[in-house]
């Protein structure tokens, strides 16, 4: 194989060699000539033109009167030559100290001195191109251009590699082979690159590509589809990639590539480029495939809504259906990059829009989520934190992208990021959707004489209505809102089911009646709060210059269906809306003398009297009850409600009942343990492979069991990198890759190849090791190499396993105790510290619930089963190293209460829980009565005493 690869890359590189040592040569002569035999040819033609006997100035101003002659003439020909010779040497010299200084740039990217040579003038440009192609010859000399070859390998090799992923593969296709992939003989698919210096450029477009539909029969996997479709089975991970996220007709996800079912439907790339679609299996459910004329070249056509075909881009956008609109974040993003700007519009499915701004309430709750999932979970029966919603995930992401601060783009970067969403409304603000690439503010509602809504899309804009108000508190958090919302009970429970009658922003009235008073008190609060500062304003500012605003009542946003019995009272409070103070917003029904909007399925608003400084209509946002209940569930979870569907109980949890009081039998001994107390090693564990990557704690790399860190100066899009791949240790796609690090689509090969160049130039020069590649690339699934590089991450998961197996057996503290200390030594802090990344917060937030529940099952044995001194002080030692990490973990506290209690060390157990209560009061919560009474008999007792 070796053989094989040399005869592919020698030969081109060898051309490369010798063109590069001609144009050396032949620069070396010119600019030698130029130098050297100028001054020669003007020594040798008339010697020096200075007068050899002029001894004063008046004789060299007679001199200068004299009358013009040959010889003169001659001589002043000569010193416009040695001046001109002189004013080259001079930019020689420049030139060479530029290239000198600029060298470095010049190894990564060789189009520096193309660009500086187009930037300088023509005088100066002569000089420049002499030494600059010189430097360029010798640093291809030096190091020749890759030259891209791929390495042929059998059919067999090939389908023996993608047998391991590619879904339910005929056994007729295998073929044998080697069995595993090894340290020592990489796999035959495992690609080997070139190494140049250099980030490769943009490459250009490729063929174009269009898309069909088609619908999934009975028998059918991916691999057919693939082979038939696409004429190669092994692009299986193209049809998935574009319809990973999408949401088919019964509700569900293609989440696994062995399970598509029949009915659904899948878009698939076909190259332009390619003959006709091979024919389609037969079936009742099966969809026309697209003509099979082979496609003329035509001009493409503008992009609309109707025409444009959906191409995943890696944002977890829906492919199309059977020629339906764009969806809606796509429509938004292409209105968006006409100004260079972000979006301002998330899309959640098909179905569904919400804005940036509420999305960063959902950013805002989500860590109220997390919080909350584990002071409401119990570790024993509920083993795993239930998943957030993939619909409010992505809402998140994009405002943590939003958020995220602004860095330029650098000019030899290794990845293109995708455009981020435009940055969400200031605190408080609540939209109701987007103009002209731009969010529209709740005071657009706040019309006199109320503005009704009306249409298909009617319910699902209120929906959404509701849910930014909710989002809006959570950036708020402990203040108090600025917008609430009052609504009939009986609306409510349609658009957001299962809410409290008074929850945050959002208050449920018994009837429309009880509603409208609510809303006349606002009104009044309202006027008082004006007529106090009124009287009082001129006063207040004689007294105090900088006074501390008070708290006013803001908005209401009153939301109902109009009724007969109402009309009246609701017109008249319609006519006193006005921005900052009362929006009424009849819902279904017109309103006499209210606006009235009629909203399509999608959000977009018509009405008479529609704005002429906004050509473009404005579309609201809009919520399905699907997305609603998620959106719900989130907000409920964060102030610490249970939602009222929770996950089932498991295997485990039964178990748990079955042993309510011990997960070890009565009968175990505390003596049986190690006189030894234990302790969290603070040291490094042994290094058994070349390379060892940390992702507990801050990213860190070590090489060759050295103990100083290697890597310091890789970017961080590097260690971004680096720390997904150590989080999926069986590999990941190029497409999930893309994805997750938000990689601008048409770039992002390009990106992945210059991300593997960065690692791999890093590894090689620490270890020595150039025959293997630390990233094994398989198709397109990236790993990291098993046989080259460990893991932290992979140590930890290994250890917990160990120390709770899954087999149900039951382990006792002394068998579980030193796999759980082993595991806590390599969790030295949350995942990726320090790391802003978009992907981790789902991963960092799984491995801190893993590592506190192996702490607390312990405590809770150490409660329970009456453990040593020795044992309780080990398992203090545990739950103090977690609370470190994580101070705000409110179980954590409450075990080492009682267990610092137990041991009489009360002064432990009171700072443990001030700290616990110092950090809790920074979220604006608070310690709840379980944790507090824990404290309390002791402060009682001594009171007695």
């Amino acid at each position: 194989m070796r053989a094989k690869a040399a005869m592919i890359h020698h030969p081109p590189q060898l051309r490369q060699r010798l063109t590069a040592a001609a144009t050396a040569a032949a620069t070396l002569a010119l600019t030698l000539a130029l130098l050297a035999g100028m001054p020669y040819v003007l020594w040798r033609a008339t010697g020096i033109p200075w007068p050899e006997r002029v001894f004063s100035w008046s004789e060299f101003g007679h001199r200068l009167t004299q009358p013009v002659t040959d010889p003169l003439m001659i001589d002043l020909l000569v010193v416009v030559g040695w001046l001109c010779w002189a004013a080259f040497a001079y930019t020689v010299v420049r030139e060479t100290i530029w290239y000198a200084t600029h060298l470095p740039q010049l190894l990564r990217d060789r189009r520096t001195h193309h660009e500086h040579v187009a930037a300088l003038s023509v005088k100066g440009s002569l000089a420049a191109l002499c030494i600059g192609t010189l430097v360029i010859a010798l640093i291809g000399l030096w190091r020749p251009q890759t030259v891209h070859a791929q390495q042929l390998s059998s059919p067999g090799d090939v389908r023996l590699d993608v047998a391991a992923t590619a879904p339910r593969v005929p056994a007729s296709v295998q073929q044998p082979g080697p069995p595993e992939v090894t340290a020592a003989a990489p796999a035959h698919s495992t690609r080997v690159e070139d190494d140049p210096e250099r980030p490769d450029p943009a490459s250009g477009t490729s063929e174009a590509v269009r898309h069909i539909e088609y619908t999934v029969i009975e028998g059918d996997t991916l691999w057919d589809i693939a082979h038939t479709h696409l004429g190669d089975a092994l692009n299986w991970p193209r049809i998935y990639a574009l319809n990973k996220d999408r949401i088919q007709s019964d509700g569900a996800r293609l989440t696994d590539p062995d399970l598509i079912r029949p009915g659904w439907q899948l878009t698939i790339p076909v190259a332009r480029t390619a003959g006709p679609p091979p024919r389609t299996a037969p079936g009742p459910e099966a969809t026309p495939s697209t003509p099979s004329a082979p496609p003329t070249k035509t001009p493409p056509a503008p992009s609309t809504p109707e025409n444009t075909p959906e191409q995943h881009t890696g944002t977890g956008r829906q492919a199309s259906g059977d020629h339906t609109p764009a969806s809606p974040d796509r429509q938004n993003e292409t209105a968006a990059r006409k100004t260079d700007q972000g979006p301002a519009a998330i899309g959640l499915g098909k179905a569904s829009l919400i804005g940036i701004t509420a999305a960063a309430g959902l950013l805002a709750a989500r860590r109220y989520w997390y919080w909350h999932q584990n002071r409401l979970r119990e570790p024993d029966r509920e083993p795993e934190v239930p998943a957030l919603s993939p619909l409010v995930d992505k809402a998140a992401q994009a405002a943590h992208a939003a958020t995220r601060p602004r860095r330029p783009q650098a000019p030899d970067t290794l990845v293109t990021h995708r455009t981020p969403p435009q940055h969400p409304r200031n605190t408080g603000t609540v939209t109701i959707g987007v103009r002209d690439s731009a969010e529209v503010a709740l005071d657009e509602l706040a019309r006199p004489g109320g503005c009704a809504w009306t249409g298909p899309g009617a319910e699902g804009a209120a929906r959404a209505l509701l849910v930014g108000v909710l989002t809006a508190v959570e950036r708020q958090r402990p203040g108090p809102p600025r917008v609430t919302a009052i609504v009939p009970e009986g609306v409510a429970e349609r658009l957001l089911p299962g809410l409290p009658a008074q929850f945050t922003a959002l208050t449920q009235s018994a009837d429309l009646s009880e509603a409208i008073r609510a809303a006349e008190q606002h009104l009044v609060a309202h006027a008082r709060t004006q007529d106090d500062h009124d009287a009082h304003g001129a006063e207040t500012a004689l007294a105090n210059p900088n006074p501390v605003p008070e708290a006013e009542p803001g908005t209401l946003v009153l939301l109902t269906v109009p009724d007969a019995a109402h009309t009246g009272q609701l017109q008249a409070l319609a006519a006193r809306s006005r921005p900052g103070t009362l929006i009424v917003l009849p819902l279904g029904a017109p309103l006499p003398g209210a606006a009235s909007w009629h909203i399509a399925a999608d959000g977009t608003v018509t009405h008479p009297n529609a704005d002429s400084q906004h050509p473009s209509p404005l579309r609201l946002f809009h919520l399905t009850p699907e997305a609603g209940r998620d959106v719900t569930e989130v907000l409920l979870t964060a102030h610490g409600e249970r939602p009222r569907l929770r996950i089932l109980p498991t295997l485990g949890a039964q178990a748990n009942r079955d042993h309510p009081d011990s997960d070890t039998p009565r009968g175990s001994s505390a003596d049986d343990v190690s006189t030894r107390p234990y302790a969290v090693e603070a040291s490094r564990p042994a290094q058994t492979k070349p390379v060892r990557l940390h992702v507990l704690g801050p990213i860190t790399l070590y090489a060759r069991g050295h103990q100083d860190p290697i890597g310091s100066n890789l970017r961080g899009e590097v260690h971004e990198f680096l720390a997904l791949l150590a989080a999926h240790p069986t590999g990941l796609l190029a497409s999930d890759i893309a994805d997750k690090l938000h990689l601008e689509p048409g770039s992002d090969q390009n990106a992945l190849k210059n991300l593997r160049r960065a690692v791999r130039r890093a590894l090689r020069a620490a270890t020595g090791i150039t025959a293997q590649e630390f990233i094994l690339l398989q198709g397109e699934l990236h790993k990291l190499h098993p046989g080259l590089v460990e893991t932290d991450h992979a140590d930890f998961s290994r250890s917990l396993k160990e120390a709770f197996p899954s087999s149900g057996k039951q382990e006792t503290q002394k068998d579980a105790l030193p796999a759980v200390r082993e595991a806590l030594a390599h969790y030295r802090g949350p995942f990726a510290q320090g790391g802003d990344y978009l992907w981790a917060d789902a991963i960092r937030e799984h491995l801190a619930t893993q590592a506190t529940d192996a702490a607390l099952r312990l405590a809770h044995q150490a409660e329970h089963v009456g453990a040593s001194p020795r044992q309780r002080d080990t398992v203090l030692t545990l739950l103090e190293h977690l609370s470190t990490i994580h101070p705000d973990h409110e179980r954590l506290a409450q075990h080492t209460i009682r267990l610092y209690q137990a041991a009489g060390r009360h002064d432990a157990a009171q700072h443990t829980y001030t700290r616990l209560k110092r950090h809790l009061t920074d979220l604006g919560l608070e310690p709840e009565p379980a944790t507090q009474a824990l404290i309390a008999p002791r402060a009682n007792s001594r009171q007695t005493r």
